[in-house]
């Protein structure tokens, strides 16, 4: 491989480019070092969290292709990025059968944050169930590197101790019943997952409930234009079936 003219020096200017090109603030910058480690040594372009791999690499190629003969790209994550990974995994992933068992391991988090534009989190809720993830996690140690804590913590615990104690967003009615009267299978969803009971069943708990809390009563009379809007649903298909069929 032909040696390229100046190459620190034009690779540090790239770095330079697209951190002010993103917007990466301090700590997440593009940084053009060379790799101690690989065999030959090789350059390497590495920013934390930021933009994916592939948009980056396409921003540096128009900014200096030669430069870039043989450079390796490293995008790297921080805590907050592996919990929001770890959040939204187990949160959004199908139960299948076992609803008891719910986890994800690094290489499942590593491959939905690379996929991610932006690894951050998207609403206050998430950020601080996310830091509160971050903090739970400092007790373990990270054997297998970074967010390996991360993703213990979540396997074992699940997710509802992020929406418990000082700091935690507060629930919606929804959650404040599933919290109170979810059983089973349906408890297991809720501690592992995060998933709610139906409106319907969090009605007929309270209702079921004489001694249910005037919390409780207030968040169940808060479902009553979901429970309404649910049940016109389903009597205008059962309406339907009474249609004569068309000729």
């Amino acid at each position: 491989m032909a040696a390229v003219p100046r190459r620190a020096e034009r690779l540090r200017k790239i770095a330079w480019k697209l951190t002010e090109q993103y917007k990466l603030p301090r700590g997440r910058e593009v940084e053009a070092a060379l790799d101690d480690y690989s065999r030959p040594k090789c350059w390497v372009l590495s920013w934390r969290d930021g933009p994916t791999e592939t948009a980056l690499r396409r921003a540096a190629a128009k900014l200096d292709k030669e430069a870039l003969e043989g450079v390796a790209f490293r995008r790297e994550y921080s805590d907050l990025a592996w919990a929001v990974a770890a959040i939204r995994f187990v949160r959004d992933g199908d139960p299948g059968e076992d609803a008891f068992h719910a986890g994800i391991d690094l290489f499942d988090a590593r491959r939905l944050l690379d996929t991610l534009k932006d690894p951050g989190p998207n609403s206050d809720r998430e950020r601080v169930m996310a830091e509160h993830l971050v903090k739970a996690s400092e007790r373990r140690s990270s054997a297998f590197g970074d967010g390996d804590a991360i993703c213990r913590e979540v396997t074992e615990r699940g997710l509802v101790p992020l929406l418990r104690g000082d700091g935690a967003p507060p629930l919606t009615p929804i959650e404040a019943l599933t919290d109170r009267y979810a059983s089973g299978r349906a408890s297991a969803l809720w501690t592992r997952r995060l998933t709610p009971m139906t409106p319907l069943e969090a009605f007929a708990a309270v209702q079921a409930d004489e001694k249910a809390s005037p919390e409780h009563v207030t968040a169940a009379l808060a479902l009553l234009p979901e429970l309404h809007a649910a049940l016109a649903a389903a009597a205008a298909k059962l309406q339907a079936r009474l249609a004569p069929e068309s000729s």
